[in-house]
């Protein structure tokens, strides 16, 4: 569990004061009771000085004198009846006793160690145990006091020896005391002021809270302002009227802020021109990241895996596509290998074709990063391979024989001016010459119609983009090939889809090359028909699909149909259909072919969707 700063700050304020309060105590605890010792020695020593100036006094009225019996009695004898008679050495004991409450007892004692007078009268003629000397316990470190003191009760002593004029020792003072004694002196003096203790240290708690909610106050308003800026709420700055610390941290956060909105701005365009040129292509690409989660995926790859672009972005591969997909077991393949991987027939679910895949793994400062996937429709890749050989071609093609067209139509242009010459002076009366030389200019027409018709189609068009509602086109072209369609019993059905948007095309071309289409069609169905045409957008393309039910193409002719001057027709130039495939190319489009023999043909125009 994570605890809060306010509270992390508490704790610790609060755990310095105890340690704090804990060494103060300590010390004073020891001071205390050595103290307590210190003084209770001194008790004991100034009474045994009091005991003793008594036994004096009471010493000095005392006369040796014999017993009835002849016998002088001991020194002993005599102090102790002295002792046990002497009211002020009784009345001593009883207040000393009576008013202290460390001394367990007070006895004067022979050198024998015999009491000649104590507290208790019982003990008097008794010999006393001789005990440890308090000094012991003073004089002890302050462990080892505190071990004596609440360990079990010990008894200690105050001395002080008795002697007469001539130095002799003749008996002893002693004041007994026991540890217990002190031990529950210390224990109401401690008690008392733990409860100070704890007060204080309550009081410190308190205290550092406040103290904490007050000083951290200013981060609740800086929290606030990062969320702010988390949620992207760049311009709700944070506002503090500080100079601490707070502050500058406050104004460092508004320039992060205004630096992240200006990155979120770059990112955010670099991501749509990101986006813009994924939809504009036609390679199916998806990018995943480490955790297979799918950060990119081209509208045609999600087209080929069943799926919607924006359904999958921020989902799992795992959970965008159905389980078992072979897709899922290649992808971790390469991840477990930790390598790039391609397969070049991988047939996925309700599909009939395999496609080719290709996984390369992607790295940054040797850590892996994710890895893009590149599905390829082998058909797709060879028909542009195809389209882009015909393409090149072509160009040189149109190169090769422009010079040789040019050269072609001036010596033709010289050819006619002499056969009108030459008409002119054979006699009319030669029919045969006559007829030859009409033959002879029919044929150089029709050659030099040809020359017209190629460099037209190998001359540099100049394209006119405007933005275009392109079924109202595809109704100009219906109308205009009506007259053909009535005539070879062709019926028109056309359908848009529904909100198309405009489209940026050249109109006159591109009605050029509807207008050969729909013809074609209707040349292909000499029996009559349907020809159905469709508009739609797929894919990030404008579609526009012609369907006949005519004849169909052979297989071995369909390659050969957009090249120039290919025709099957008996009176066609095999100009319309290249004318068609060089406008799909100006306006960087598409045209497919997709023909069944005896069953029709359909051609789809793609143009890009800006």
């Amino acid at each position: 569990m994570t605890l809060r700063l306010k509270t992390r700050l508490t704790l610790v304020t609060t755990l310095l004061v105890l340690v704090v309060l804990t060494s103060v105590s300590l010390y004073w605890m020891v001071n205390v009771t050595r103290q307590l010792i210190q003084t209770t020695y001194d008790k004991g020593d100034l009474i045994t000085k009091q005991i003793y100036d008594q036994v004096r006094q009471a010493l000095a009225s005392v006369r040796m004198v014999s017993s009835d019996s002849g016998e002088t009695p001991t020194l002993s004898t005599i102090i102790q009846e002295a002792l046990t008679e002497d009211p002020g050495l009784s009345s001593l004991f009883e207040s000393t006793t009576g008013y202290s409450t460390t001394i367990l007892y007070l006895a004067v004692t022979d050198p024998t160690g015999v009491a000649l007078a104590h507290s208790d009268a019982s003990q008097v003629g008794l010999k006393l145990t001789r005990l440890e000397d308090l000094t012991l316990l003073r004089d002890a470190g302050p462990l080892r006091q505190f071990q004596i003191l609440y360990g079990p009760p010990k008894n200690y002593e105050v001395t002080f020896p008795m002697v007469d004029a001539s130095n002799n020792l003749f008996g002893t003072v002693r004041v007994a005391i026991n540890t217990a004694f002190l031990q529950h002196e210390l224990n109401q003096f401690f008690q008392q002021n733990l409860w100070i203790a704890a007060i204080v240290l309550l009081a410190a708690t308190l205290l550092s809270a406040v103290f904490s909610h007050l000083l951290l106050s200013p981060l609740t308003f800086i929290s606030a302002g990062i969320e702010r800026l988390i949620r992207g709420e760049f311009d709700k700055p944070i506002r503090m009227d500080r100079r601490d610390e707070f502050g500058l941290v406050s104004l460092k956060l508004n320039e992060i802020g205004q630096q992240l909105e200006v990155n979120r701005e770059q990112i955010d365009a670099l991501k749509g021109n990101i986006g813009q040129i994924v939809r504009s292509l036609e390679e199916k690409l998806v990018f995943i990241n480490q955790d297979r989660v799918i950060i990119l995926m081209s509208p045609s790859a999600a087209a080929l895996l069943g799926t919607t672009v924006e359904s999958a972005l921020g989902r799992s591969l795992h959970d965008a596509l159905s389980s078992g997909h072979p897709l899922l077991e290649l992808v971790e393949t390469a991840f477990g290998v930790g390598q790039s991987i391609n397969k070049a027939n991988l047939l996925l679910p309700k599909s009939e074709k395999p496609i080719a895949v290709k996984i390369s793994l992607l790295e940054e400062n040797q850590q892996r990063m994710g890895a893009l996937l590149i599905l390829h429709d082998p058909e797709a890749v060879a028909r542009i391979e195809n389209q882009l050989e015909y393409a090149t071609k072509l160009s040189a093609l149109n190169k090769l024989t422009s010079g040789v067209a040019h050269e072609v139509k001036n010596p033709l242009n010289s050819i006619v001016i002499h056969l009108e010459l030459l008409r002119t002076r054979i006699d009319r009366s030669a029919p045969e010459a006559q007829k030859s030389l009409s033959v002879i200019t029919q044929e150089i027409k029709r050659l030099d119609r040809v020359v017209r018709n190629f460099l037209n189609f190998s001359r540099p068009v100049e394209i006119k983009l405007q933005e275009a509602d392109l079924p109202s086109l595809i109704q100009e072209v219906l109308a205009l090939a009506e007259t053909e369609a009535r005539q070879r019993q062709v019926t028109f059905s056309f359908q848009a889809q529904d909100s198309l948007p405009l489209v940026k095309v050249d109109p006159d071309l591109v009605k050029q090359s509807l207008l050969n289409i729909v013809l074609n069609g209707c040349q292909a169905m000499p029996n009559g028909g349907e020809l159905k045409i469709e508009s739609r957008v797929e894919n990030g393309w404008m579609q526009v699909s012609v369907q006949d039910s005519g004849i169909g193409i052979p297989p071995e002719n369909r390659e050969k149909i957009f090249n120039l001057y290919y025709t099957t027709k008996e009176n066609g130039n095999g100009i319309g259909l290249s004318t068609v495939f060089k406008v799909m190319q100006l306006h960087n489009g598409e045209v497919q072919l997709d023909s069944a023999v005896g069953k029709g043909s359909t051609f789809v125009l793609k143009f890009p969707v800006q």
